[in-house]
């Protein structure tokens, strides 16, 4: 009876490795394309939720001007710089649509603890990658038409992300 030689037994296991390192890298592969799809879809959701929040505050405008027919309330009362230093017209601003904010200074979203994203950190809640920005701009020639352009960045090691949503609002007052 003849035994295995060195050089076999190198062979065996090279070749059992090589066939372990595959699934380990695919798997790999598919955890990261896991959380880059995450990532993605995270950002893509709260870029519609800025779109969403600056349309209900058209929208908010437009019941509160039928409700107060004398009221000369802008339709863009609250991100146009008539309620308050807050101007998104050509500039980027941020709107935090669970605590009913818009302010000027873009930072960091925050993940509550009941999973629930905002722009202000409170007790439990952890600093995301993401940002987001909400800028309006106005339509040449057009007083009753604005594009909303709401951009989410966001960078995976050391990759910048982003995503951006542009749509056009109209004065339905």
């Amino acid at each position: 009876m003849r035994g295995f030689t060195l050089v076999e037994t190198l062979v065996a296991i090279t070749i059992i490795a090589l066939a372990i390192t595959g699934p380990f890298y695919a798997v790999q592969q598919a955890l990261s394309a896991s959380r880059s799809a995450r990532d993605q879809l995270i950002a893509s959701s709260l870029a519609q939720e800025g779109v969403e929040y600056v349309r209900g505050i058209r929208d908010g405008n437009y019941l509160y001007v039928l409700a107060n027919p004398a009221s000369t309330r802008s339709w863009l009362y609250g991100l146009d710089g008539t309620s308050s230093s807050r101007n998104c017209i050509s500039s980027d601003c941020v709107v935090d649509s669970v605590n009913n904010t818009v302010s000027n200074s873009v930072a960091a979203l925050y993940r509550r603890t009941d999973g629930v994203y905002v722009q202000q950190a409170v007790s439990g809640a952890v600093q995301t990658p993401f940002t987001r920005r909400v800028r309006l701009s106005t339509v040449s020639g057009s007083t009753t038409e604005i594009v909303v352009t709401v951009t989410v960045s966001w960078s995976t090691k050391g990759t910048a992300h982003e995503v951006r949503i542009v749509e056009r609002l109209h004065n339905w007052l």
